[in-house]
């Protein structure tokens, strides 16, 4: 799909265009066209495609989004994500329907589920790191050892996050 086929049509489009760098939050209410790099937060009520050689980084809400490119973070697809032959997608990925073709790179924690919310919560507060001193730091007293505690039942097994090179198209439905 290019780019120049939506404008054609009259649709509104906002183009993100090769050598074209945006960091910040961004919100865009019309379809979306990434050729370029875009870091930061982006909340796209229409569809998002990532070109070639564009990419995303950070956290991405929109209800369909396709990645010819490269897509990185937490992302939100409230209908669906589409990740095309070499494009590549990492990240924590939640979406109702996922396709995933021959040739792409999907490495997430991936969510397919029928009853996701319309937004991503808030982002998680980032840890700063303790500037290191010079002066040694006085040592605390121990605490108090609490006796172990025993569990009667066993604990349910955890699955491990979804990574893989596909082989052959995918689709999945909640």
């Amino acid at each position: 799909m290019a780019p120049a086929d939506k404008i054609r049509g009259g649709d509104a489009v906002n183009l993100i265009l090769k050598d074209t760098r945006l960091d910040g939050d961004l919100r865009f209410t019309s379809q979306l066209v990434v050729a370029g790099l875009i870091k930061g937060n982006i909340r796209c009520e229409s569809m998002l495609v990532i070109e070639r050689g564009g990419r995303v980084e950070g956290r991405v809400e929109a209800p369909v989004i396709i990645v010819h490119g490269e897509l990185e973070g937490t992302v939100l697809a409230t209908q669906s994500i589409e990740i095309w032959s070499g494009a590549k997608v990492g990240g924590d990925v939640a979406a109702r329907s996922v396709r995933v073709d021959e040739g792409a790179m999907l490495t997430a924690n991936l969510l397919i589920a029928a009853d996701l919310p319309d937004h991503l919560g808030p982002p998680e507060p980032e840890q700063t790191p303790v500037p290191a001193s010079d002066e040694p730091v006085a040592a605390a007293s121990p605490a108090p050892v609490e006796p172990p505690v025993t569990e009667t039942r066993p604990a349910a097994p955890m699955s491990p996050p979804v990574s893989f090179l596909s082989s052959g198209p995918a689709t999945g439905r909640g």
